[in-house]
């Protein structure tokens, strides 16, 4: 479990020497099994805006760009990506910094060099590059408000510790899979202040919609197995791009950006120990020929011969063991450990499917040990989740969504809890 001191500070204080802060959590909490200073590995990367651009003389894929970091004298940039344009802001490596992406590696050394008789003076990044997502083939354009001269790592969150902590030592506590419990654990450790949001004591938004309704049904036959499941639609979702304290919270948690609504639920994920799954509306009505005018969710068991396309891509044969999430016809996500291909969101999604549930931990290790499927969600689920969290969870999520997506609550929400658990102190 990875914790971002700076994230962990939101809530409660930490000393300000890291080694007392690394102390506590190894006398208290766990084995700390390793610490990054993300500034190092950031270092000697700042922010400048593209002043002059050229075709590259000897070359006909470089182009020759000339770039401000705040400072009167321009500096000479050669890079393969021709599609940037005066005005735009990058990520730029002085000579002597390190790329980020080898910095665990084999660090390899920016320099000045001279290509086919031009002289580069540093370069500008990749998000690859920069380590936090895979495109490699264009230069990371920043936003237009980026402050030229900046370090990039001050710019996108990253000057910050992650420490850390290794998962067989947190292996009763589920609790502590999520940011908000260890920076809870930190504060009862000191004997200091814990700053609870409100959201995670009781959800602050009205759940029902305003306008639009699409029809959802859920069926949970497998009540000993699914002791919570809440669920709500969404519509009008707009695919833009995650604001950067999103992304940046992600990447330092070891989790690489995707999409906008995947990354808020990973978020809420790392933030509560809570996993949520958003599923496309019209895939699970497309894919379910006998429930035309609605989408119909059941909570089951496999049947014998059942499988599901993972959104790994792999096909998982599955027996009766396996819980899953189907519509009236077929699977659509193995509960609690992976989704499936067919129903997952993509840029042309409209409409999605809120999922926040509480699943047997026994059955669900059992599904995660007979499949070799281990993920960020089957790793809490196994740790044991409180089914009291779904709904204050999913809540946060419809909030964000909202805020981040424009989308807007398109069904009541469905909350089946038939036996309410008693909180425990």
């Amino acid at each position: 479990m990875r914790l971002p001191l700076n994230s962990a500070r939101k809530y409660t204080e930490l000393p300000k020497v890291l080694e007392e802060s690394i102390k506590i959590i190894e006398n208290k909490i766990g084995e700390v099994e390793n610490y990054k200073d993300l500034k190092k590995k950031y270092k000697g990367i700042v922010i400048a805006q593209i002043k002059e651009k050229k075709e590259h003389p000897n070359a006909n894929k470089l182009a020759v760009y000339k770039i401000t970091t705040g400072e009167e004298e321009l500096i000479q940039v050669v890079a393969g990506d021709k599609t940037l344009e005066v005005g735009d802001k990058v990520a730029y490596i002085i000579p002597g910094g390190i790329v980020p992406s080898t910095y665990e590696t084999e660090p390899f050394e920016i320099k000045s060099v001279e290509l086919r008789g031009e002289m580069s003076n540093g370069m500008m990044c990749s998000k690859k590059e920069l380590d936090i997502g895979p495109n490699h083939e264009k230069v990371l354009k920043l936003p237009k408000d980026a402050p030229v001269g900046e370090s990039f790592a001050k710019y996108y969150q990253l000057d910050d510790t992650v420490v850390e902590i290794e998962n067989k030592a947190l292996t009763n506590r589920g609790d502590l899979f999520g940011i908000l419990g260890l920076s809870r654990e930190l504060a009862g450790a000191q004997g200091i202040k814990f700053e609870s949001p409100n959201w995670y004591k009781k959800p602050q938004i009205n759940l029902e919609p305003k306008e639009v309704c699409l029809n959802i049904d859920v069926d949970n036959q497998a009540e000993s197995l699914c002791p919570r499941y809440s669920a709500i639609v969404m519509t009008d979702i707009e695919f833009k791009e995650s604001p950067i304290w999103l992304k940046s919270t992600l990447l330092k948690c070891g989790i690489k950006p995707i999409n906008l609504i995947v990354d808020i639920t990973n978020y809420l994920m790392y933030l509560t120990g809570q996993p949520l799954h958003a599923f496309d509306y019209d895939k699970v009505i497309a894919t379910d020929t006998e429930q035309a005018d609605m989408a119909h969710v059941v909570i089951r068991t496999a049947d014998p011969e059942e499988s599901i396309h993972g959104i790994d891509g792999k096909v998982y044969e599955l027996t009766d063991r396996n819980l899953v999430i189907a519509n009236s016809q077929n699977p659509i996500a193995l509960a609690g450990v992976i989704g499936g291909v067919d129903t997952e969101i993509d840029e042309n999604t409209k409409s999605i499917i809120i999922e926040s549930a509480n699943f047997d931990r026994y059955n669900l290790r059992r599904t995660s040990m007979d499949l070799g499927i281990v993920t960020e969600a089957s790793t809490r689920f196994t740790r044991s989740q409180s089914p009291e969290l779904c709904l204050n969870i999913l809540s946060k999520g419809v909030e964000l969504i909202s805020e981040l997506a424009g989308g807007k609550i398109a069904s009541t929400v469905i909350d089946s809890y038939p036996a309410p658990q008693k909180p425990t102190k």
